[in-house]
């Protein structure tokens, strides 16, 4: 892990959507380019980290989308992550994303805990996440963090042909969120 980073962890607003939409656009061709198919990589940020929709994005609409929360330092965003309550008790983490270049310093961890509070504000005792097979970063992440696989799915979206997975993972966040 590298140094403790100064970077302070936020509700998003409306003047972030270029930098979430940016950071997001970068961290997912970074972990996925040699991962996924080029064309479903460019279907992806097209689809889900164009600038326009970030921003429309941005304001909560809970429990279904609790807003993006955003990792910034000196005014600038360096990574961002979104979730929402799916069903009784159930979070889910969307979106989790670090300048490529920011990896180790905890910026990840401090998204995830605010996420994770955020979830259980809402009512959530446990917490899900999907982390395409083979993402050697994410998988890692998470399991570090006390999540556990339990199913392989196809990535979202995605279709049969594609022959694309995920694995869901879950972690219990009914106590402390460095527990399991």
């Amino acid at each position: 892990m590298g140094e403790p980073t100064a970077v302070g962890v936020r509700a998003a607003t409306p003047s972030d959507a270029p930098g979430i939409a940016d950071v997001c656009a970068r961290a997912y061709r970074a972990t996925y380019r040699d991962l996924l198919p080029e064309a479903f990589v460019d279907d992806v940020v097209a689809r889900f980290y164009e600038e326009t929709r970030v921003r429309s994005e941005i304001v909560p609409a809970p429990p279904h989308w609790l807003g993006y929360v955003v990792g910034e330092e000196t005014s600038t965003v360096v990574g961002a992550a979104g979730g929402a309550i799916t069903a009784d008790g159930v979070g889910e983490l969307y979106v989790l994303y670090l300048d490529p270049g920011r990896r180790g310093e905890g910026i990840g961890t401090r998204l995830l805990d605010h996420v994770t509070g955020q979830l259980r504000a809402h009512g959530a005792t446990e917490m899900w996440v999907s982390v395409a097979e083979g993402n050697d970063l994410g998988v890692p992440f998470y399991r570090a963090r006390g999540f556990v696989e339990r199913d392989r799915v196809p990535m979202h979206t995605s279709d049969a042909a594609d022959d694309l997975w995920s694995l869901r993972m879950h972690r219990d966040i009914a106590r402390s969120s460095r527990q399991s």
